[in-house]
């Protein structure tokens, strides 16, 4: 359960250095994600922000600074992150599917090695979450046989299979082709609707601007502005906001 405000992950001045500290890629961090926040990070290339993504499930290990996992500290040497990883999803830029197990070999095989859950019930579920993507008739197909789009869905749906609390999306879009972005989004959008946990690393501004709940925009790896979506695209309080916008807009137009 979450905590008596709904904070199911508290970032805390967290800081990454590299090349003995003279790139910082993160420096200060301190975000709060509360249970049915929908978070877009954003900010310009090279920013920190899947450093950042990618710190809260310890894919990076931080310099410093702590990470609040239902009030427990995950940077701490006694958790076991192999656990913690089971309570937060994570979708790739790179879908990262085993290319010779089949789409429905692919979802099933982490829920009946880890979570132990026999292998008719885990096809059970596999199949009824393809369903709700889309792609109940690809389920015996290879990942060779999908297009891009098709691929994420499903590296997002494996990812439900073991029932996070959390999910974390690593530029899930930046990858397809334009045409393939809106199935992508849909899905992540309808998982945003039913109330999950996410945060998102996204160029995508339209996502960011009508699906979020909040934005965290980033740059040289310091928060710059933390708002809610709607306050930060209508009225953002930093210039560097501001300026942020104004370019987005500028390119728009061209």
């Amino acid at each position: 359960m979450a905590t008596a405000d709904n904070v199911i992950i508290s970032v805390q001045n967290l800081c990454k250095y590299f090349k003995k500290d003279a790139i910082r890629a993160l420096d200060g961090i301190s975000v709060d994600i509360r249970q049915g926040d929908v978070i877009a990070a954003i900010g310009p290339s090279g920013s920190g922000k899947s450093t950042f993504l990618r710190s809260l499930n310890l894919l990076e290990t931080p310099t410093s600074g702590s990470i609040l996992f239902h009030g427990v500290d995950i940077t701490q040497k006694k958790v076991n992150i192999d656990q913690l990883r089971q309570k937060m999803g994570m979708v790739f830029q790179h879908f990262n599917l085993f290319p010779h197990r089949t789409i429905l070999q692919n979802m099933t095989l982490a829920p009946e090695k880890v979570l132990r859950v026999p292998h008719e019930a885990a096809s059970e579920k596999a199949l009824q979450l393809l369903r709700r993507v889309g792609l109940e008739d690809r389920a015996d197909a290879y990942p060779i046989q999908l297009s891009g789009g098709q691929k994420q869905r499903v590296a997002i749906v494996r990812a439900l299979m073991m029932e996070p609390e959390v999910m974390l999306f690593d530029e899930p879009t930046s990858a397809l082709d334009p045409e393939l972005t809106g199935e992508v989004l849909s899905v992540m959008r309808n998982l945003a609707e039913e109330g999950m946990t996410m945060l998102v690393v996204t160029h995508e501004m339209s996502f960011a601007r009508t699906v979020s709940s909040q934005v965290v925009f980033m740059e040289h790896g310091v928060v710059v502005e933390h708002a809610p979506s709607r306050e930060f695209f209508t009225n953002p309080r930093q210039e560097r906001s501001r300026a942020f916008l104004r370019n987005l807009l500028d390119r728009f137009d061209e």
